[in-house]
């Protein structure tokens, strides 16, 4: 069964641009489940900023689940990066990653790398950037994997990084990477940029794929664009997809309008 989510900034503060929901931490949870979702996503920053008993509470009082924690922001606000040649900054979002994966076994939630991996580029001029880059990744990805806690990889578009673009980058990042707690969330407007085919990137990852983000071609509410969102919706069918499908996208025409019109578009999917 496919659940509905939609990524909301935590209590630290609103600086995620793809975030939805206006207000307090506390008012965001009780839209959200007055909405229909079944569960929030926290874009968060530092954990060590948080209460997580206040969190957990907060969002178990509204009976919604926590799919995954996005992890953009550590390199969009505050610049780390875990495939990097600069030893310090790896070292500090290594401890970062580490903390962000201690609040997601608190919550029951995956953590979502995407950004936060870094570029082939910061990694220098070496024989093999690639293999250099997995060694960097697979630190984090083996703590994780002894706090039970599962990391979703997400290829990004090539304006965004410049390793692991499409489905089936994500599904050899994971072989290379080795580990049985590593699988992919799917992004369909990065998909829409460099997957040849939404549907056969759904299929090519099937087997590892837990997560799922939703937005439209332009980076709007779902049907803003001109995805065949029909076909896709028929494959995630076909293939017996599970979990999530997330609402992350530019907050127009306003939060709360982006967020109404997704849960409304997933419905009518999802019936």
């Amino acid at each position: 069964m496919i659940k509905t989510g939609v990524v909301v900034c935590g209590p630290d503060g609103n600086y995620g641009p793809l975030a939805l929901l206006s207000g307090t931490f506390e008012q965001k949870c009780a839209r959200a489940a007055e909405m229909g979702f079944d569960g929030i996503e926290l874009m968060v920053r530092d954990p060590a900023e948080l209460d997580w008993a206040a969190v957990k509470a907060t969002v178990d009082g509204a009976g919604l689940g926590v799919p995954q924690i996005v992890t953009g922001e550590l390199f969009g606000a505050d610049g780390l990066c875990l495939a990097t040649s600069d030893e310090e900054l790896r070292r500090r979002a290594e401890e970062r990653t580490r903390a962000v994966i201690d609040l997601a076994a608190c919550l029951g939630a995956m953590v979502n790398i995407g950004r936060l991996r870094g570029q082939l580029r910061f990694v220098g001029q070496v024989a093999d950037p690639w293999g250099l880059a997995v060694e960097h990744l697979r630190g984090v990805i083996e703590y994780a994997s002894g706090r039970g806690v599962r990391i979703a990889i997400e290829p990004l578009n090539r304006y965004e990084t410049d390793f692991v673009f499409s489905a089936a980058d994500g599904v050899r990042l994971i072989k290379d990477l080795g580990y049985d707690n590593v699988g992919l969330m799917l992004d369909f407007f990065h998909m829409n940029i460099e997957d040849a085919s939404i549907e056969e990137g759904l299929r090519v990852s099937a087997a590892r794929l837990w997560h799922i983000h939703i937005a439209d071609s332009n980076r709007l509410y779902p049907g803003a664009g001109h995805i065949d969102f029909d076909s896709i919706f028929a494959t995630l069918a076909d293939i017996g997809s599970q979990g999530y499908i997330s609402g992350e996208m530019q907050p127009l025409p306003d939060p709360d309008a982006a967020a109404v019109k997704t849960i409304e578009f997933l419905r009518c999917r999802l019936a």
